[in-house]
């Protein structure tokens, strides 16, 4: 949720590589967190999310797994440091302050939306995860600031950052399945598509209309917004 995003837990509440102090380097060659991330990446780009274990990143960065275990816990820890990376770009160019607040809505979500389906593993993380690194907060952050913007009372305001969310993330989620559907089986892609009972239901599956549902969902808040 991007609530939880943008107020990560306490520590006590929510124990994340974020909010662990790096520690110093001790192998040669040095290990970094920017490295850690890179490999990780690159490893999930290549074989997938099942493929990612602490001895592959290991591998891929020419040190022994224990040398890795000194940066990072846990598997989990490689997950977070991952999808965080990848939301780097996105996080970059952010929305100013003057921009009207459904376009900043509109610009930030798609640019999470965009970073999430370039990798396919990345939706299937997100969704299963809280994101709090600080690209996802960044990112997230200027949404709520935008929706807040916006005005309404505080429960208006949570259910436009839900409805948000829920289509940043099930649309991701769902264009990734449908890329891996089409590239594993045409066949099981177009029975899938024969399924559907209506042609719009048909249609939905074929297209994943992010910006177009995504305005939808602002119409809305409008809506409630003037009434």
């Amino acid at each position: 949720m991007l609530s939880d995003m943008a107020e990560p837990r306490s520590d006590q509440q929510f124990d994340s590589v974020f909010s662990r102090p790096e520690r110093r380097r001790r192998t040669q060659p040095a290990l970094t967190r920017e490295r850690i991330v890179t490999a990780t990446i690159g490893l999930l780009d290549r074989e997938g999310s099942s493929a990612l274990t602490m001895r592959k990143v290991a591998a891929e960065l020419g040190v022994h797994a224990t040398s890795l275990y000194w940066y990072v816990e846990r598997r989990e820890d490689l997950v977070d440091l991952a999808v965080d990376g990848i939301l780097a770009d996105a996080a970059a160019v952010l929305p100013g302050p003057d921009a009207p607040w459904d376009a900043a809505v509109k610009e930030t979500a798609y640019r999470f939306y965009a970073a999430l389906t370039a990798h396919a593993w990345a939706a299937e993380f997100a969704g299963a995860r809280p994101l709090v690194g600080p690209n996802a907060v960044a990112l997230s952050r200027r949404i709520i600031a935008a929706l807040q913007q916006c005005g309404g009372s505080e429960e208006e305001q949570a259910v436009a950052i839900r409805a948000v969310s829920n289509q940043m993330l099930g649309a991701a989620t769902s264009a990734v399945a449908v890329r891996a559907m089409r590239s594993r089986d045409s066949g099981e892609h177009d029975g899938a598509v024969a399924a559907a009972v209506s042609e719009p239901d048909a249609l939905a599956v074929e297209n994943d209309y992010f910006d177009q549902v995504l305005d939808l969902v602002l119409d809305g808040v409008r809506a409630r917004r003037a009434g």
